[in-house]
């Protein structure tokens, strides 16, 4: 089980990482809606062939389709497809940066609720990864007062708020009966071809063969690392761990984004970065060693 829950928490924090430059590279050829809509859609289908294959497709109630429907809004269709709309306008880094306010958002969330309650610990950690992502990106908040920047600021802001909800409702319902695998699979095609219209209604003629190959490799990469195997991993986290622990993950997914930087860009990393990833570390680290038998979210 431990194994599981290890291998879990790399592929949330290492390839949801990776998945903000690919955002970005996709974006070079295809529009964002698009984009995310073809990302959902093939990754969709591949857990459908597998539960095919393994002859695990169910048959959902009413219930659990509805169920499905709002979360793959939430979750997919606001936050995963504002984020990729807001890197039209904003940086992969920028928008790395704004994404690690998920676990405020789920703490703050959890507390109105009456979900959890507020420790030291845990207002601790999550102040010191704030604190790290300050060191990071010290200089670029300056460019949150550039106008042009602010439509994409609003967009990732909201697919940050809308993905913090959608965490909240998939921790409170657990108890509804269905895999976990078939839940997302039905999101999935829900919000690919929300996504889709979306684009078509924005944009109703696109010219396929403008699309690079390096945007149409980078949508498989999305759709594998990023829906695939990162997006089951998270389900199965928030049924093994409180919201707010899982969601501090995403301090992790900066510094990925900065070493990507490193290595792809040449981009230097500074004795503050180093600081900074420390800080970073030791919030998480801080926000996920509680007491056994405390009560948490």
């Amino acid at each position: 089980m431990k194994t599981k829950l290890y291998l879990s928490l790399f592929c949330v924090a290492f390839f949801w990482g990776t998945t903000f430059l690919a955002i970005r590279i996709g974006l070079e050829s295809i529009p964002p809606f698009l984009l995310a809509g073809m990302r959902n859609i093939i990754s969709g289908t591949l857990i459908f062939l597998y539960l095919l294959s393994q002859q695990k497709l169910e048959l959902l109630s009413a219930r659990q389709i509805a169920r499905s429907f709002l979360l793959s809004i939430l979750m997919i269709v606001f936050a995963n497809g504002l984020t990729t709309f807001s890197e039209k306008y904003i940086t992969s880094g920028l928008a790395s940066l704004i994404s690690t306010l998920s676990p405020f958002f789920v703490l703050v969330l959890n507390i109105i609720l009456g979900y959890e309650k507020l420790s030291v610990k845990t207002a601790v950690g999550i102040a010191m990864g704030m604190l790290g992502i300050f060191f990071i990106y010290q200089n670029n908040l300056v460019e949150l007062l550039n106008p042009e920047y602010r439509f994409g600021i609003i967009a990732i802001l909201l697919a940050v708020f809308s993905w913090s909800v959608g965490t909240i409702i998939t921790k409170k319902g657990q108890k509804i009966p269905a895999s976990m695998l078939m839940n997302i699979c039905t999101q999935m095609f829900f919000a690919g071809i929300i996504l889709i219209l979306i684009q078509f209604h924005f944009t109703p003629i696109i010219v396929i063969e403008n699309f690079s190959t390096r945007s149409l490799l980078a949508v498989i990469y999305l759709a594998v690392f990023g829906s695939v195997v990162g997006y089951i991993a998270y389900s199965y986290l928030i049924t093994q761990l409180p919201s707010t622990k899982v969601a501090v993950l995403s301090y992790v997914n900066v510094i990925v984004a900065l070493f990507l930087g490193w290595l792809i860009l040449n981009e230097v990393i500074s004795a503050r970065i180093i600081v900074a990833t420390l800080l970073i570390i030791s919030g998480v680290v801080i926000v996920n060693f509680k007491k056994r038998n405390s009560k948490e979210s």
